[in-house]
């Protein structure tokens, strides 16, 4: 009796034993042999797993960050962007007058648009839309602008130089030129060739350039 038990101890020492050490070397298989778990291709599968997951959501952080930024965007940002980049664009009037530069300056209320030889200021609530080339980078408009100076100011300052200029305004077949001569509140003086003045409501003018000398 005594040695079917010691027997039977024994037994169950060499199953645990023998348990333990097999699940650390391998399993059996169907047919006896022993397998050995793909511990290299279960990683393999798993880190892929998780760089498509990480790639996805880098993708999709981009996207609502791209998102986000174009929802922020304004008119007057995309006119920035467009000036700090010196991208080409054709600038639609309201008066029905395009105008193909590239943006050099950005005021308060206006632009100052580069336009081959010759410069326009242009207020910008007069821009129905502005396009640019083919190829050319998207514009979200997504920062601040900090232009400050306004049409009135800035052709106030010119005032004193006298310059001969021409002013469209919203019927572009109506254009006023001739020599600046002073800037009111909401009016402009111009001294017109032979010798008469005109007064030009200043929220009227549109676009302002350089006149023919008469």
């Amino acid at each position: 009796m005594m040695g079917r038990e010691e027997s039977a101890t024994d037994g169950f020492g060499d199953v645990s034993g023998s348990g333990a050490r097999g699940g650390a070397a391998g399993a059996s298989g169907a047919d006896g042999r022993t397998t050995t778990p793909q511990l290299g291709a279960d990683l393999s599968e798993w880190v892929g797993r998780l760089l498509v997951a990480d790639a996805a959501h880098e993708r999709s952080e981009g996207y609502w960050l791209r998102r986000q930024a174009a929802e922020e965007g304004t008119f007057a940002g995309v006119l920035a962007d467009l000036a700090e980049r010196r991208i080409p664009v054709v600038v639609h009037l309201g008066n029905g007058r395009r105008h193909r530069g590239v943006i050099r300056a950005l005021g308060a209320d206006f632009v100052l648009l580069g336009a081959g030889e010759r410069d326009v200021l242009v207020r910008v609530d007069a821009i129905g839309a502005i396009r640019t080339l083919p190829h050319a980078p998207v514009t979200l408009g997504d920062r601040p602008v900090a232009g400050t100076l306004t049409l009135a100011e800035a052709l106030a300052a010119m005032a004193d130089d006298r310059p001969r200029l021409l002013l469209v305004g919203a019927d572009a077949t109506e254009a006023v030129s001739g020599e600046l001569r002073a800037v009111g509140r909401d009016v402009l003086h111009l001294r017109v060739d032979g010798g008469g003045s005109t007064y030009v409501a200043l929220a009227s003018v549109i676009e302002v350039s350089a006149a023919e000398s008469g």
